[in-house]
């Protein structure tokens, strides 16, 4: 009898798990708010504002993506920077649109690539094409400006370097070491070398903070070949020296969770999140 309470007991509770997964908190959109401070930023960007969007993996448009929408729309920004990941799905490309034409922004928005765009058995250079509009800049190994009155930044963006396509030495090519640079890389295995490169902050996004996390455990997979500890969340200076046992300078790394799931469209203690950066100068 005791046996059979205890059974019945358990299966309540891993239906319930099951349930909350599947049906909350996928959806359960976070919005995460930074302040990041660093000396060498110009004076014109103190106070320039960010919106990082990170694996959208758009297949349709529906409760989850409305989601977004509702918050992309309510606070406007200067930019919008996409790790990658957007969609496997040239059919998607229309809903990309959609979900971008809420950000009310006022520079372009910068997106790099990731290992969703390359997939086998799809033509990259045509889902890149399929995906862009007026007031968007797909970065490949390549890098643009952004100016405010006599000040710029640079940003930076590399191709999928889970996939192996990254080439940091062209995405820098051209950059001079004392301008502010923001690095956009997929997956954050690629953080070493944007540090080597001086890189003043680095945005990823690629392990979708692990999408299941286990109470006093953590990130179970975070689909990463190298530095899997760099799976979720901020990490400064003096973090990256203990994880990466190498002096990173100045450099500030963030990891985003992103928004969508792949695999298992589930998520456990790690709910989806959209991410706002003002930058300060001090």
């Amino acid at each position: 009898m005791l046996n059979t309470v205890l059974l019945a007991i358990g299966g309540v509770v891993v239906a319930s798990l099951i349930i909350y997964m599947v049906l909350y908190e996928q959806f359960n959109v976070q919005v995460r708010n930074l302040h990041l401070c660093f000396p060498n930023l110009p004076p014109a960007f103190d106070g320039y504002t960010i919106l990082h969007l990170s694996d959208l993996h758009l297949t349709k448009l529906g409760k989850l993506e409305r989601r977004v929408m509702d918050i992309i729309g309510s606070r406007e920004v200067d930019t919008c920077f996409i790790t990658g990941d957007v969609t496997a799905k040239p059919r998607a490309s229309d809903i990309f649109r959609r979900v971008c034409s809420a950000i009310r922004h006022r520079d372009p928005i910068y997106m790099v690539l990731g290992n969703s765009e390359h997939k086998p058995w799809l033509d990259t250079s045509m889902l890149m094409d399929a995906l862009k509009f007026d007031g968007l800049e797909i970065l490949v190994n390549s890098s643009a400006i952004i100016s405010r009155g006599g000040d710029h930044i640079r940003v930076v963006g590399i191709d999928d370097a889970y996939s192996r396509l990254d080439d940091v030495e062209a995405a820098f090519e051209g950059v001079c070491s004392d301008e502010f640079v923001i690095f956009l890389t997929h997956s954050p295995c690629a953080t070493p070398k944007g540090i080597e490169k001086g890189a003043d902050l680095i945005l990823a996004g690629h392990t979708h903070g692990g999408q299941v996390r286990l109470p006093f455990i953590g990130v179970v997979f975070t689909h990463t070949r190298s530095h899997k500890a760099l799976n979720d969340g901020l990490y400064m200076s003096d973090r990256l020296a203990k994880l990466l046992k190498t002096d990173p300078g100045h450099s500030v790394l963030f990891v985003s969770r992103g928004i969508g799931t792949s695999r298992l469209h589930i998520r456990l203690l790690c709910p989806p999140e959209i991410v706002y950066i003002t930058l300060h100068r001090g």
